[in-house]
């Protein structure tokens, strides 16, 4: 019998296997699982059935209160597992037959479903059963509910109806065909700058909107971008948060958002976070459209958290020279590390994105490097010593001073990001 090496362990995604689970939560490393599993194989050749966990836990590698977590975790994966099976197997949820599942996620799952009602294909997102019994997570889904319902849109995801039917919350949504933008970059790596202005603006208008009813998207990135035919449009509203909104459900400390994307107020866990916080979220994901690469790397995501607060960006042009400098300003003026330098609404974005189409000017992304010192100047420019912010057709790239040098597609889509 082979023993495992650390290579041959991998996390599958389904998280079922008490090793697999210790991994990917952080509670173990892969070689450590290996070697408990070379002793539990060396164990079973002796004649020996003994638990992987409590071999873990006699290696010394595990505590009994990890292990016991660990324990319940799986627990809950497997309940989870048996009831998505149940689900698919009576194939309805209320008036909706269930055709597909389209993705999943911690909290929930969306499923192409037919409206026998309207009869229509549609996007259905429920919640999980097993978190049915958690009033958190309950509220969260009821304020997608409302800020989808409250929304009329192009470019967002519309919404058809919501309620419950034999313990399932579901959330019935307007079904895209295409695929996210997330897919989109995994197949191409990069866009063409015109065709990333043109989805930026668009999900810049989706924001404006919902910015100008009181909702904060919260979690903008390419994910919840979905592509159709000739269509962009913005989902997964599950931490859109009114402004009214009590103020329990963002606590202070608690930062809520997708690392890569985040915004340093959010990455503070700061309580009052609004519209701006949006802006800064999308002109990441305007930087990984046009580079193919997220702002900012690290080990994890505390390190990545760190950056966005801490470090300036590094320019697109060093990435992608072709990129031009009025672009280049854009992403600068969104991703300023103070919401007070970054652009006031997603009017004045749009107006300076349609001034990059048209070859024009721009009207609000000309502030000098040293007011947002967010972003470095390109490398060729720092090679030539360039110590203050230079100006080109399109409204000029902001360079920084040289001494201030310091972040799964599912298949075919019709479904929102899930919670």
């Amino acid at each position: 019998m082979t023993s495992p090496q650390p290579a041959d362990f991998e996390v599958r995604k389904d998280g079922d296997r008490f090793g697999e689970l210790a991994v990917a939560s952080g509670a173990l490393s892969a070689e450590q699982v290996c070697d408990g599993l070379r002793r539990q194989a060396a164990l079973k050749a002796q004649g020996q059935a003994k638990p992987l966990g409590e071999i873990l836990h006699d290696q010394g590698a595990l505590d009994l209160r990890t292990m016991q977590k660990i324990l319940l975790d799986q627990q809950r994966k497997r309940k989870g597992s048996r009831t998505r099976q149940t689900l698919m197997t009576r194939r309805k949820v209320g008036p909706f037959e269930l055709l597909q599942k389209l993705g999943e996620g911690g909290m929930g799952a969306v499923y192409k479903a037919r409206d026998t009602q309207m009869d229509r294909i549609v996007a259905l997102k429920v919640i999980k059963p097993e978190f049915t019994s958690n009033k958190l997570f309950v509220e969260r889904f009821k304020r997608e509910v409302r800020a989808t319902g409250q929304l009329n849109h192009p470019h967002i995801v519309s919404a058809y109806a919501a309620g419950e039917a034999e313990g399932v919350f579901y959330l019935a949504m307007e079904f895209v065909e295409g695929q996210s933008l997330i897919g989109a970059l995994q197949s191409l790596g990069k866009l063409p700058e015109s065709k990333a202005i043109e989805i930026v603006r668009a999900v810049g208008d989706a924001l404006g909107h919902a910015h100008q009813h009181g909702f904060v998207h919260r979690d903008v990135k390419p994910d919840n971008v979905l592509l159709g035919e000739g269509v962009v449009k913005l989902t997964d509203l599950g931490l859109a948060k009114s402004l009214e909104d009590d103020q329990r459900l963002t606590k202070t400390g608690v930062a809520l958002g997708t690392p890569n994307y985040i915004s340093p107020e959010q990455a503070r866990g700061d309580k009052q976070v609004d519209h701006r916080s949006d802006i800064y979220s999308l002109g990441a994901t305007f930087y990984v459209l046009l580079t193919g690469r997220v702002p900012f790397k690290g080990k994890n995501n505390a390190e990545v958290m760190h950056k966005h607060l801490h470090e300036e960006l590094e320019s697109p042009q060093d990435l992608v020279p072709e990129l031009s400098d009025g672009v280049c300003a854009v992403i600068a003026r969104m991703m300023a590390k103070d919401p007070a330098q970054r652009y006031a609404d997603c009017a004045q974005l749009t107006a300076d994105l349609n001034a990059l189409l048209a070859g024009k000017p721009l009207a609000h992304a000309s502030l000098a490097a040293e007011e947002l010192s967010s972003i470095q100047p390109p490398q060729r420019r720092r090679k030539r010593g360039a110590g203050k912010a230079r100006s080109k057709s399109g409204g000029g790239c902001l360079v920084l001073l040289g001494g201030l040098g310091l972040l799964a597609a599912a298949g075919a889509w019709g479904l929102p990001r899930l919670m």
